[in-house]
Parts: C-alpha cells; structure tokens; sequence
C-alpha cells in the first residue's frame, strides 16, 4: 500500500463533509451535516443523530492528525446537536436519556443510531475534557440498560408515543453497541458497562449471530431466538451481512480486555467470509446492489487481523480493499458535494453509484484510511491504535505501594 497518499485523500474526504455542515446559530440544524446527496435529482438528506456522531468522530480523528483547530470546533457544533437530541423529560424514565432519530422532534429512538451519537460524544469528552459530553453519554447508557434492552441485546425501536411502541426483533448489526460500553468504560471506570454492556454483547454475538463459516444470520427473534424466514434477503438487511456495524472491532476489544482469544477467532472468521465473498474489483454484491460502506470496514478488518495473524488471505485481501477505497473516491469530480466523498450505494436503476454520496461511507473510509496510516492515536474505532484498559493496581508507586492519606 502506497501509504504517503492517505492524508491527502483523508483531508478531501472531510473537507467534503464540512463543506455541508450547517453552522448558522439561528438555523437549527446548526451542527448538522449532509448525510445522503443524489446529483441526479439534486436531493439532500441532512445528519441524524448517529450520523452526526460519526461526522464528528472524523473531525475530532483529523484535529488529532493536523492539529487544525477549526476541526475541534466544528465537532464540539456537531456534539451540541446530539445534545439537542436528548430527551431529557425525568417524567417518563422509560425514555429519560434516549437519543431521538433525526430532529428533536423525532417520535423514533432506534438504540444502535442512538448508540452511536453516545458514543461520539464520549470521545468528543475524550478530545476536551468537558464533563457535560461524557455526562450526556452516561445519560444515555443508563437509560440503555434499562429500557434499551432485552435478553442482553439492544431493542430494534423505541417509539415515544402514547402507545409506548417497541420493536423487540435482535438485528446483527447491533453488535458494535458492546464497543460504546468498552469505551465508555475506559472513560468512567464503572464496571456495570462490561459486566452489563460489553460482556454479554460479545458472548451473544459469537454464540448466536456468526455461522460457523463465518458469515452473519442478520436477524433473530428475540423471544424465541429464530431465524425469521427470508428476511436476511431484504435488501437493506442483506447489506449488513457485509457491513456488521463494527460487530468484529467489537470483538477484537474484547479479546483484549478479557485476554481471550475466541473473540479475535471469530472476528478472523468474518473477515476471511468477507475475503472469500468479494468481488475481483473489491466490492461487495447483495444480490441487488453493490455495499459500498462494506469496504472501508472489510479494509480495517483486512488489515488489522491479516497483521495480527500473518494472514496471507487477509492481508491481499486488504491491498484489494485498500486500491478499491481509493478508486471510489470521487476526486475528479465538478460537483463540490461530490468532490473528495466516496461512491455510494444507489436506490434505483437510474442512479449511478458515482453521482450518490452518503456519509455513512464517506466517514468509515476516512477512519479505515487513518488505521491504515497508523499516525494517530485514541480516535474512534482505532482498534489497535487506542490504549487498553490497565488495572490501576498495576499503576503505583513501588515506593508507596498503598497512596491512602487516612
């Protein structure tokens, strides 16, 4: 891999995502950004909360890369939009600290979304040392233990409606929530976010949502843990059988915190599924289209495990991932909205994935291209870029072994 490039294509790719952050203090969109661009018809979708999350979570990985002042002030903007998303209504605990979908308005808590605007306010608590951030994750991770939950898996939906509506179904791309909990863990030190968080997430994930060849089955009952007939087919479910939602980083973390190697094999066995099942240009094919936000995340796995165990398969696998990121960036192109991002997935057969952006893509590759780079350190989904957990029993000093004044 030709290393020397990344930060050039890195820098297009975000300045691509603040060219559309709105930053006007009287327009509440305020810290917004636009999440999905289709030049064909000219429409424009602006961020929701976890969108926002991970448009932050790039900024505050570049500020860390450059130094640019300008990135952390534009993701302490992002932030104070999630935090607007908050409900903070102590009336009704069963939705006190949830995040709302879209706008403040938003009836929907969907607890992965949710999760992730958390969980990029933690590292934006990370980046400035200011409480509030990581008081408003905690917020929320405790209304997500409560009400978020169900037989240690994160609910499909939460509604906050007068029929207090809940779609129950477990979905695989839940899995990364038990990296929220690691990480905020690793902020807090409070155990409950491994023992409740973190723990049973990943024990749940290798036991009922990885097949023995490594692939995903994307959907369980989650009464009587089924498979749904058929609906692992449905497009936009299909996709997540090649993007997991950061399922396999999930598991490398726990591997390394609970020093148990089962976790890492199945993270190994997805990626080479992932390896075994991509296309001769790099891609992914669901059966209808191609997963475009499924190749910034194949390149870290690729990457990060093919080094970890010298994993021939892995590591070509990760030069294909890797030459085909690049190809997907559109740096040709005359339309600003579309210059730096990346290709995305199309809705129709009129569009061409060349003429479509959406952040979900444009933001994974931005955070695949710095691990690859490995210039960074304690970013969002670093992996093994990010400091791991040590006991403090382990920090003293030999001298006064027991530092207590009383």
């Amino acid at each position: 891999m030709d290393k020397s490039i990344i930060l050039e294509r890195a820098q297009a790719a975000l300045d691509n995502m603040i060219l559309g952050q709105v930053i006007d203090r009287e327009d509440a969109n305020q810290g917004r950004t636009i999440r999905d661009y289709n030049a064909r018809t000219g429409k424009k979708v602006l961020s929701g909360n976890w969108c926002t999350g991970i448009f932050m979570a790039c900024l505050l990985a570049m500020y860390k890369r450059t130094g640019k002042a300008e990135y952390l002030d534009r993701a302490e903007f992002a932030g104070h939009y999630i935090m607007s998303l908050q409900n903070l209504d102590s009336r009704n605990k069963r939705y006190y600290g949830a995040f709302r979908e879209c706008i403040p308005q938003s009836l929907e808590t969907l607890p992965r979304d949710a999760t992730t605007a958390a969980w990029c306010l933690v590292w934006l608590y990370e980046a400035t040392g200011k409480a509030e951030y990581l008081d408003r994750a905690m917020l929320f991770a405790e209304w997500h233990m409560e009400y978020g939950m169900f037989n240690n898996w994160p609910h499909w939906a939460v509604f906050n409606d007068k029929d207090n509506t809940t779609y129950f179904m477990h979905g695989s791309f839940q899995s990364g929530t038990g990296l929220f909990y690691h990480d905020l863990f690793l902020a807090t030190q409070d155990g409950r976010y491994i023992e409740r968080g973190l723990r049973p997430i990943a024990d749940r994930y290798i036991k009922d949502f990885i097949r023995e060849d490594g692939s995903l089955i994307v959907q369980r009952n989650a009464m009587s843990n089924a498979q749904p007939g058929g609906v692992d087919y449905e497009v936009e479910l299909s996709m997540h059988s090649f993007n997991d939602d950061f399922g396999n980083q999930m598991l490398m973390a726990a591997s390394d915190l609970f020093e148990d190697e089962k976790y890492r094999d199945h993270a190994r066995k997805f990626a080479l599924w992932l390896a075994r099942n991509q296309r001769e240009d790099g891609n992914f094919f669901n059966g209808v289209k191609t997963v475009s936000s499924a190749v910034p995340i194949a390149l870290m796995y690729f990457d990060e495990l093919g080094r970890y165990y010298n994993d021939p398969e892995l590591l070509a696998a990760a030069e294909k991932s890797y030459k085909k990121l690049l190809d997907m960036q559109l740096m040709e192109a005359t339309d600003p909205l579309l210059h730096g991002a990346f290709e995305g997935m199309v809705s129709c057969a009129e569009d061409d994935p060349r003429t479509i952006i959406q952040l979900r893509t444009n933001a994974y590759a931005l955070i695949a291209l710095l691990k690859v780079e490995g210039k960074v350190r304690n970013f969002w989904l670093g992996g093994e870029h990010n400091d791991k957990f040590i006991d403090p029993i382990y920090i003293y000093n030999k001298s006064n072994p027991y530092p207590f004044k009383y």
